[in-house]
Formats: structure tokens, sequence, C-alpha cells
């Protein structure tokens, strides 16, 4: 669905903004991964964007209490936007982002094979291990951009743009997998892991907003 709505949005634009001829491609990387944009020239003040950014990323770092985090994160994000050029070359970009990123983080045992859950420890025997879930309040965001460079009228190009999507709050899912202690001991891992998703909550609600940075090369036709 979100595909065709692109698809009409480039359809229903007036058909004497394309009389200029003029159109872009970009290709470049930012925060979202790696990008493709078609921009439309509107007229000398706005430009239509439309753009895919696609980002498939895994690292691992250690926290605070020695365990091992296997991050993952995906990206499969369509968005479109308007620019303005209240000067030719600076630009101010609004628009929507129709995909927010999946991340998954693993949680793997210390050195000694054990976890700090909450205020207790346990071993890798007793709980396998731990996984953790991150979403955002809404897939479908808004965003906007501070740039240099127009993607249409210049040939080939340079392009860089700095802001932010508003994805809302961040919220994180722990669970755990293979849990070998007994009901009542199972059911006590539960509340400490109730206890540290509600810590990791608590650290995540003041990011809001994405940091959205790009820079890519331009070619107009």
């Amino acid at each position: 669905m979100r595909y065709l709505f692109l698809a009409l949005v480039i359809l229903v634009t007036p058909l004497s903004a394309s009389a200029e001829g003029r159109n872009g491609f970009t290709v470049g990387v930012g925060t979202l991964g790696l990008e493709a944009i078609y921009t439309r020239n509107l007229n000398s003040w706005f430009d239509l964007v439309v753009g895919y950014s696609t980002l498939d990323y895994d690292d691992s770092f250690t926290d605070g209490d020695s365990n091992t985090l296997v991050a993952e994160a995906t990206i499969e994000a369509p968005r479109v936007g308007l620019q303005f050029f209240p000067l030719s070359f600076l630009n101010m970009e609004v628009g929507m982002v129709m995909g927010g990123p999946d991340i998954a983080v693993n949680m793997r045992p210390d050195s000694a094979g054990e976890f700090e859950i909450g205020d207790e420890t346990y071993t890798s025997n007793q709980v396998g291990f731990l996984r953790g879930e991150v979403g955002f309040e809404n897939d479908t965001a808004p965003y906007v951009l501070f740039g240099i460079g127009r993607n249409v009228g210049g040939g080939l190009g340079l392009s860089l743009s700095l802001g932010a999507i508003q994805y809302g709050s961040i919220s994180a899912n722990l669970s755990t997998q293979e849990c070998q202690l007994g009901f009542v001991q199972c059911g006590a891992l539960a509340l400490d892991i109730e206890v540290e998703e509600r810590d990791i909550n608590n650290d995540l609600d003041e990011f809001e907003l994405w940091p959205f940075a790009r820079v890519g090369l331009t070619y107009s036709f």
C-alpha cells in the first residue's frame, strides 16, 4: 500500500512541473542506510522528493554489567517530501517516512557464563539467553531536513542534509529463551526481567527523535 501511495504522488504532480524537464536521481548513504532518491522539479522554489532507504546492520557490544549484547537493525523506509529553496543552494525538506527501524538485541552472558538481570545473577545454563525487541511509537513519521545542494538543474553534484525523524517514544520488550529453572524460579526471573525492562525503557524515554543525516551524489537529467 505504501508503494502505491508513492506512485500516486508522482502521477498526480501537475504536468506543468515536468515541462522544464528537470529531474534528478541521487544515490547516497545516511542514518537510514543506503538511499535512492528521485527528485522532480516543481518550480524555482520547490522540488518533490521520493526516496527509499534500506539498512541491514548488526554489531556486538558490552554493557556495564559485562553482558554481551548482539544488536540487529533492519530498515526498509520509503519516504516522500517537499524541498523548499529560500536560496539557490540551501534547502529545507519536510515529509513523511513510511517505515520504522526494526531492532532486536540478544544478550549473551559474561566471561563467567552469568547474566546480571535486575538485582540478581543467573547462569546461562539456567536462563539460556535473553532477547529484546525495540519498537517505536510510530512506523509512519514526519521528518525535517536542512541541507546544502540541489538534486536538479546542475548536472552532477553533491547534496548534504541533516535533521530528524519523529518516530516517537521507544519501548523495549525483553524475554527469556529456554529457562531451565523450576516454575517458581522462572516466575521470579520473569519479575527480574520486568525490572530490567523498566530500567531500559526509563533510559529510552528521552529518545523520541531519530537523527536523520545523509550525503549523496546527484545527477540531473
